[in-house]
Formats: structure tokens, C-alpha cells, sequence
């Protein structure tokens, strides 16, 4: 099973808002991935690929013209970033008191089906607490944390997370590979599950108003494999494939974002033919993400909304009915 705390060093913490109900319901919260200790002083390569633009990623764009990573990843709401942004920065503050320019990264989807979004209720020290809890290990997924008001093909969506270990040859040790998803996306009818048109099969529900062309993802993707930002940015390019084996199209209205990191302090040997190393890092990428799509549909729980409004989750037994019926 695994998940992207498997690399060693990552840390992973949620603080999960859930309150009241009718127009007013809060199903939200933020989710904090901490590649490692001191990220201002020793910043870590990474790299990025915008899949489709239509969100708000901060801190992306120096990620992308430096290949440097300073802070914690911080996921939340569409209208929290701001929020979130500013606990991230009071966080990096506590470390390093005399920053005087920081580039917080903070990834969104918008959970405004049942989540009274326009509260504007994560507020900066949610995002701080999100860090302070975060921890080595197995974590919840689900309805956790950012993930708490996502829907996923028209189900329970959330965070999903999963791990790898392989030999690779090149760098001359196993390496380990993890991925984590803020699953907010897709149509049910496009919902494929290992091939399956599951969501075909189960079209007889009838979805939520939001399933329809837009909705969004975050994919993370993190390595301890010395891998360079150049290196790492052909790593988050793969995460489409992943999204796209579970039925994604990326549709005009999606906010798709992938960033891959590594933990490492070195770089691996300069190869004239980079294939060797980096194909499994490739395949590995596809596969993660597909699978942390689909663990967090599994981990997916019914939930009532604002307005009244009901997600429910995806029937797992059922699918796995339909695939064994085949």
C-alpha cells in the first residue's frame, strides 16, 4: 500500500474543519506535506508541470524558474490560499525570524458543493496547526484534512496517497518513490477503475451538480532518488498519464497541478543515455497516481453538506462486483 510518508524524512499533517450544516456547513481544512527539516537553508531540487491552469497554485512559478523548493506544501480551498499562505510563512518565521522574502507554495481545489467556501473559515493558524501535527508514517485519506469537501467522479473524493520501492541500478541503492493526490475531478460516466468503466456502470445515481466539465487536482510526487529539478520536472509530467488512466480528459475548467520533489543533497551520475534511470521513475509516477486517485475514492465516506447537499461515496463492493462479473 504504501503512501509518499514511505520517503524517508516526509511528514504529512491535516487539521479537518467540520461544522454545522444547512447554507452555512463548513467541510473543509488544510493538509501539509514537509519533505524535510531546515527546507530554508537547504533548499530541495523539484519541479513542476501545469497539466491545465485554470487554479491557483502559489509559489509555482519560482519553483519553476529555480528548481528549488524552500518550504512545506500546504493544500486547502480555492479562497483559503491567502490564509494558508500567510500560516505557512509564520511557520517558516519561527525557523528563520529574519526572512524577508520566502516563497510559500500553497495548492487548491475548490469544495464549494458542500463546503460554505465563501466563509472564508481555514483561517492561518489552521494552516500552522496542519504543520505542527504533521507526522512520519501512515496517515488518514479521505475526507482529511484539504480533502474533507472534494468530490472525485462524482463521489467522495479527498486525499489519497500511495508508495514505492525499487532497486535502481544507476544510483546504485533501492530508492523510494510517493505520491499524494487532493482528488476534486472528473465526471462520473468518465470514471475508469484499472480499466473498468466503472462509472458507466454505476450511472443509474445520479451525480452531483459539480461532476460535470470542471473540478481539480493537486498531484505531489516525492523522492529520497538524487534526482536534478530538470530531472524531476519529466517526473511531474507523468502525472498526467495517472490521472488519465482513471478517465481524466482535463477539461478546460481544471486546475491540474503536479510537483515533484526529492529529498536528496546530491545529484546522480551524468548519463549520456538518461533512460535506464529515469524510465522506472516515469512508470512509477503513472502508476501512484492512479492509485492514490483511486485510494481516495476507496477511503471515501458518504457526507451531507450545505444545503443539504449529499455526496455519497463510491460503492467499492459494487465495483469490485462488476469487475469480477466480467
Amino acid at each position: 500500500m504504501g503512501g509518499i510518508t514511505d520517503v524517508p524524512g516526509v511528514r504529512l499533517g491535516h487539521v479537518t474543519l467540520i461544522e454545522g450544516d444547512g447554507a452555512h456547513a463548513v467541510r473543509t481544512g488544510v493538509t501539509a506535506i514537509i519533505p524535510g527539516e531546515d527546507m530554508f537553508r537547504r533548499k530541495m531540487a523539484a519541479g513542476v508541470q501545469v497539466i491545465n491552469g485554470y487554479g491557483k497554485m502559489a509559489g509555482l512559478a519560482q519553483v519553476a524558474e529555480l528548481g528549488r523548493l524552500e518550504t512545506p506544501i500546504v493544500l486547502t480551498n480555492t479562497l483559503s490560499v491567502w490564509a494558508a499562505g500567510e500560516g505557512l510563512v509564520r511557520h517558516m518565521l519561527r525557523a528563520e525570524p529574519a526572512i524577508r522574502s520566502v516563497n510559500p507554495v500553497v495548492g487548491e481545489c475548490n469544495d464549494g458543493h458542500l463546503n460554505e467556501i465563501e466563509g472564508l473559515h481555514v483561517r492561518p493558524e489552521h494552516a500552522l496547526a496542519a504543520l505542527d501535527a504533521a507526522v512520519a508514517g501512515p496517515v488518514a485519506e479521505g475526507a482529511v484534512g484539504a480533502g474533507t469537501g472534494m468530490v472525485c467522479y462524482g463521489f467522495k473524493g479527498g486525499i489519497g496517497t500511495a508508495g514505492r520501492v525499487w532497486s535502481a541500478r544507476p544510483i546504485g541503492r533501492a530508492v523510494t518513490m510517493g505520491a499524494l493526490v487532493l482528488a476534486n475531478f472528473g465526471r462520473r460516466d468518465d470514471l475508469l477503475v484499472h480499466g473498468f468503466p466503472v462509472g458507466r456502470l454505476l450511472a443509474e445515481a445520479p451525480p452531483p451538480p459539480t461532476s460535470g466539465e470542471g473540478g481539480s487536482v493537486i498531484v505531489i510526487l516525492g523522492t529520497d532518488a538524487p534526482l536534478t529539478s530538470r530531472q524531476l520536472t519529466r517526473v511531474a509530467r507523468r502525472a498526467a498519464a495517472g490521472l488519465a488512466r482513471t478517465g481524466s480528459g482535463y477539461s478546460h475548467g481544471s486546475g491540474d497541478f503536479a510537483l515533484a520533489f526529492s529529498t536528496a543533497r546530491t545529484y546522480p551520475p551524468c548519463l549520456d543515455d538518461e533512460g535506464e534511470l529515469m524510465t522506472p521513475f516515469f512508470h512509477a509516477a503513472a502508476d501512484l497516481v492512479e492509485e492514490a486517485v483511486l485510494r481516495a475514492l476507496r477511503a471515501g465516506r458518504d457526507m451531507v453538506g450545505r444545503e443539504g447537499r449529499r455526496v455519497e461515496a463510491l460503492p467499492w463492493d459494487r465495483v469490485e462486483a462488476l469487475r469480477n462479473a466480467r
